[in-house]
């Protein structure tokens, strides 16, 4: 049998057929970079999206504790501005009358109020009609000063200086005193502003 051998052009080392055929072995190389965990990979996203949630729900949060505090406080300011200026005008009403339109003056006074004020002057209004129809009596009144002691939405508590001027028939020289009311007024469904009660802080003490 022939053994057919041939030639390495380069090395001059004879090479069997066999070892011809037999492809060249690559050497080995290092990766430089060693491959992720795939776990690491997808681990940090979905911690910073947990987090940027966190931080989106507590400004969210944040933001409307805030909205819901401006908006209270102007409707605070609101009511006290509203029954403020209703307060002046019916202070007013009540401590100006006169014996010769007394029928006028409660349906005034009737007008702004509510509640329990409303029922004690209607169970009272005929027994103060004889008093001041008999003694002819007139009043005029004027605020001094006013300011919200309290204030609620739908309710406020008012301090009122009032300057009243009182004189009758038997009294020729008209007497005036500073008197200081606190008048609670209630909004109602309607919008208005009605008194409640009008009350002597000095009374009480």
């Amino acid at each position: 049998m022939t053994d057919l051998t041939t030639t390495d052009s380069r090395t001059n080392d004879p090479t069997t057929k066999s070892q011809a055929d037999q492809p060249a072995e690559l050497p080995e190389t290092e990766s430089a970079d060693p491959p992720r965990s795939p776990d690491r990979t997808h681990r940090r996203p979905s911690k910073m999206v947990s987090v940027l949630a966190v931080v989106s729900i507590a400004a969210i949060a944040v933001a409307g504790v805030f909205a819901y505090q401006l908006e209270h406080r102007r409707s605070l300011d609101t009511s006290r501005t509203e029954a403020v200026d209703t307060a002046r005008e019916f202070a007013v009403t009540m401590f100006t009358y006169s014996a010769a339109t007394f029928d006028t003056y409660v349906d005034d006074v009737l007008a702004g109020a509510t509640g329990p004020l409303a029922d004690t002057f209607t169970e009272t209004s005929s027994d103060l009609r004889a008093t001041l129809v008999d003694a002819g009596a007139t009043s005029s009144a004027q605020v001094l000063e006013i300011a919200a002691q309290s204030t609620a939405v739908d309710r406020v508590e008012v301090l009122v200086i009032i300057d009243q001027t009182a004189s009758n028939a038997t009294v020729t020289e008209p007497r005036q005193a500073v008197n200081a009311v606190v008048m609670t007024l209630e909004k109602q469904e309607d919008g208005r502003w009605l008194t409640s009660d009008v009350a002597n802080p000095s009374a009480s003490q």
